[in-house]
């Protein structure tokens, strides 16, 4: 991946010097999109020498599996898991607030919207969501069972499966409006709610 091929610095200094990359690439991202953010045109907007950042990233999208990386640890960290938090909700009313943290995360980053609902920009930040979504779906897989009812698929790809519809959407509400609209968002819960009454096993 490439990833795994970036030298990331180890000195205070070089690692200041990343920082003020990575917010000059957010920046452009967020001011003109994914097609002007070139390696020239970020070395421009940092003032610093082109040298300095390819010193550490071979292509752009070195650079930017950063960005994604970082953006979907950020969205893990953001929705929140914690079973006791939701011990008490129902069910349904669990996926509605994921849902709608999901929606709000991508709606105050628009870098990570560009770089992730808008691509994904190179094969590695597809299969960085991929891993993504599986792991929040095991996450999702051991709060449902520890619901009062539990809540149990019929086959545990079906969670992924929810996952991957809710997030489809999201993608589509992008590309169409430039941010997760409030009637994407709807379209989100009530699709999730119709897959879940017909995937789960009933007590």
């Amino acid at each position: 991946m490439l990833f795994e091929e970036i030298k990331l610095p180890v000195q205070k200094r070089s690692k200041a010097r990343l920082e003020l990359v990575i917010e000059s690439t957010i920046k452009i991202l967020e001011a003109e999109g994914l097609g002007k953010c070139t390696i020239p045109e970020i070395a421009k907007v940092a003032n610093l020498p082109k040298i300095n950042i390819y010193q550490y990233f071979p292509t752009v999208n070195h650079l930017l599996s950063i960005l994604v990386k970082r953006y979907l640890d950020e969205l893990q960290q953001y929705v929140s898991f914690k079973s006791e938090h939701y011990r008490q909700w129902e069910t349904l009313s669990v996926t509605h607030d994921l849902i709608n943290k999901v929606a709000q995360f991508y709606n105050a980053n628009r870098a990570a919207s560009v770089l992730i609902l808008g691509g994904p920009v190179h094969v590695d930040g597809f299969n960085l969501q991929e891993m993504v979504i599986e792991k929040i779906a095991e996450d999702l897989k051991t709060l449902f069972a520890q619901q009062q009812p539990p809540l149990i698929f019929q086959r545990d790809e079906q969670i992924c499966y929810l996952i991957e519809i809710v997030f489809a959407l999201m993608k589509h509400s992008f590309y169409k409006f430039g941010s997760i609209n409030p009637e994407v968002l709807r379209e989100c819960l009530q699709l999730s709610d119709l897959y879940i009454h017909a995937n789960t096993k009933k007590p």
